[in-house]
């Protein structure tokens, strides 16, 4: 009966995959439902007790990863539904690992990679300098203009006017920020366009585009990982509460958050810090 139930449910998926990968978990489940309990499920009667034991069997026994349990369970619960016995048994919630902000050393290599006489070298230091050092979003960064840098001899600041949620804040920029920021407006080309950071062609850079050279520039400054855009930002954060130079909702507005709780994971230790507070225990 249980194959002849499997087989109505899997007729109604469209995905050729999904069918076979549903297919293999229900084969599953059925083994294990008939060596826990001596017989066949019936899917019209299947209760959340036997879910949650199942999910327990595949997280303390089998040992397969959130993501291959919150399959099966929904293959189970797919069938269920279909049998008319909707199960509401959970999923197992997959912690991220924590973000590695880089390091000193990082960044420079970072940097030292992209650096360069061309104006596309001074460009592609601007701006990862405005996200490791001003904590920027790869989308603000490139929605720049111009007029939105606004420099004097002794502090520099850049208004971003497409936050998240549309909101308007204003960064100061380190000295480093600026002095790169600079170098780079100095060879900006006559051709650019409107926005700040142009592509070869004087056309506004995407944010694949700002992907694509961070990581390959990672690679090529040896670095652990390849960096992402948001990498930068949490490194700016990270180093900016590590080093104590502001407080939590400081660093809330420079980063442009809405709550402080958002910031606050922040706080959270690295994995490497993690390693160094547990060695001696």
């Amino acid at each position: 009966m249980f194959t002849d139930q499997v087989t109505a449910y899997l007729q109604t998926i469209n995905t050729a995959v999904t069918r076979q990968t549903y297919h293999l978990s229900l084969t599953q489940f059925h083994d294990w439902y008939t060596a826990s309990y001596g017989e066949a499920p019936d899917a019209r009667l299947l209760t959340e007790e036997e879910a949650r034991e199942w999910r327990s069997y595949l997280l303390n026994v089998k040992r397969v990863s959130a993501a291959t349990v919150n399959q099966r369970l929904a293959a189970l619960r797919g069938l269920a539904r279909h049998h008319g016995r909707p199960l509401t048994v959970k999923g197992v919630k997959k912690v991220a690992p924590p973000l590695e902000p880089l390091n000193g050393r990082e960044i420079g290599r970072l940097l030292a990679v992209l650096d360069g006489d061309r104006w596309l070298d001074k460009r592609n230091v601007a701006l990862v300098s405005l996200m490791v050092r001003a904590g920027l979003r790869v989308s603000e960064v490139i929605a720049l203009r111009p007029d939105d840098i606004q420099m004097s001899e002794r502090k520099g600041q850049v208004l971003v006017r497409q936050g998240k949620g549309l909101k308007e804040r204003t960064v100061p920029l380190s000295r480093s920020a600026r002095a790169e920021v600079e170098a780079y407006l100095a060879e900006r080309p006559s051709f650019a366009s409107e926005w700040l950071f142009v592509s070869q062609t004087g056309k506004r850079l995407s944010a694949r585009d700002v992907q694509r050279l961070i990581a390959d520039a990672s690679v090529k400054a040896g670095i652990r990982d390849e960096v992402t855009p948001h990498v930068l930002r949490h490194t700016f954060a990270t180093r900016a509460l590590q080093q104590g130079n502001v407080d939590l909702a400081t660093l809330s507005r420079l980063l442009g958050h809405e709550n402080l709780s958002t910031t606050a994971r922040y706080l959270h230790p690295n994995q490497s810090q993690v390693a160094e507070m547990v060695e001696d225990l």
